[in-house]
């Protein structure tokens, strides 16, 4: 039973990533359907997002690591709080719109859900908290970045992140730095999956490069370890021509066998989960678009 109860978070992982996707191509489905125009016109478009993002992403990296090294990196606490609230404001105004009878009920969803998470972030703050946050905030992000950026523009977005991350991890090492920032600050930013009941974020704590910990009772992995495959689903199944269990199944399966590379090949050490996580998303568009071809 013991084994058994030291898989709990790679399942929890694999089963955080499947609802993330489903959800956030939910919502870009209903988004497409209220508004045809928002999504890519091509499947090249939005490259030039990625050299933006990319900037942002290092930037955003380079201040929090200073501030952490300074000791005010709790004030980013409050920004990250804002980004939720706002992420959190997008996802249940479309949610809203087919749970609310009247508009009294929509605007009371769409308006106290932000307040709700937010208020629970700041005075709860429990790992569960942390993961539901994580879990609006991967499928609100990757519905938007999956309309307005083209399939192949979704390619190359994870390729080239993918390599920024083992660079980031590997050589420069900011990643890691980031991840202790966030877990010593407070901000959410990190998916917490423990193997038991009772864990808090106090006992979060990240292993050495060079010291592996015990595997089984804990398993922390960034936010956008789990948006960017999907992104990739998202973008798959608006781009192919052919049915969701193909153009959104195969690059979700992608993904998932890419994660279990990622958790069971690397256990225990601090490991860039991009690379193989984005890796698999990519072959499993490929098999997508190849099979839809070949129908």
């Amino acid at each position: 039973m013991d084994r058994y109860r030291k898989l709990i978070p790679e399942i929890s992982t694999v089963l955080m990533f499947i609802g993330s996707a489903v959800f956030a191509l939910w919502i870009s489905l209903s988004l497409k359907s209220i508004s045809p125009g928002i999504q890519a016109s091509s499947g090249t478009s939005g490259f030039g997002y990625i050299f933006v993002y990319l900037i942002v992403a290092i930037a955003a990296s380079a201040i929090i690591i200073l501030a952490h090294r300074a000791g005010i990196a709790r004030i980013f606490r409050y920004v990250f709080l804002a980004i939720t609230a706002y992420v959190v404001f997008f996802v249940f105004s479309i949610a809203a719109s087919y749970i609310a009878v009247n508009y009294p009920e929509y605007y009371a969803i769409t308006f106290g859900a932000p307040v709700v998470m937010v208020l629970s972030l700041i005075f709860v703050n429990n790992w569960i908290v942390i993961d539901s946050a994580g879990f609006l905030l991967t499928a609100g992000v990757a519905s938007i970045w999956g309309l307005i950026i083209g399939a192949w523009t979704t390619v190359a977005f994870l390729a080239i992140f993918a390599i920024y991350d083992y660079i980031a991890v590997y050589k420069t090492k900011h990643m890691i730095g980031l991840a202790k920032a966030a877990v010593e600050a407070n901000l959410p930013m990190l998916f917490v999956f423990p193997a038991r009941r009772g864990v808090s974020l106090n006992d979060v704590k990240l292993a050495r490069r060079d010291k592996a910990e015990e595997p089984g009772e804990m398993l922390v992995l960034g936010f956008g370890d789990l948006m960017f495959p999907c992104i990739m689903v998202v973008s798959s199944a608006l781009f192919l021509n052919g049915p969701l269990y193909l153009t959104a199944g195969l690059p979700a399966l992608g993904s998932v066998i890419g994660i279990l590379v990622l958790l069971f090949g690397i256990r225990g050490r601090p490991a860039p989960g991009l690379p193989a996580i984005n890796t698999g998303a990519i072959l499993g568009f490929l098999a997508a678009y190849a099979v839809v071809a070949l129908r």
